[in-house]
């Protein structure tokens, strides 16, 4: 199993930051990529896209610390964070945890950095 890990961008033309977040996201690593997350929650003007196409699994841990950084943006005036392109098995653990409905959720980046215009 892949160790997971996060890679953090900046869109080109936009001001979003594009999280990409791929292997497992799990107990062993859920701080870890909590604590790389957290510095664009310093940003003025948070836009945040959480890439999870590459995401293959996650825990309860994983869903912690994706939750806990989408409410930290919510915390911000006019911040927002969309998730995009779960696979199969994550966006089953999202339907069963009845967290389908509190991300934002939608297919590619380009959807993404619409919804933010």
């Amino acid at each position: 199993m892949s160790r997971g890990n996060v890679t953090i961008t900046k869109h080109n033309g936009t001001n979003c930051m594009i999280a990409i977040c791929s292997g497992t996201l799990n107990l062993f690593n859920a701080k870890q990529i909590r604590a790389e997350l957290e510095p664009l929650l310093s940003q003025e003007k948070l836009r945040v896209i959480l890439d999870l196409e590459g995401l293959i699994s996650i825990d309860s841990s994983g869903i912690g610390a994706l939750v806990n950084f989408v409410l930290a943006t919510r915390k911000h005036l006019n911040a927002m964070a969309i998730v995009v392109g779960p696979q199969e098995a994550v966006m089953r653990i999202f339907e069963i945890t009845k967290l389908k409905s509190f991300f934002t959720i939608v297919n590619t980046i380009e959807e993404a950095v619409d919804l933010f215009d």
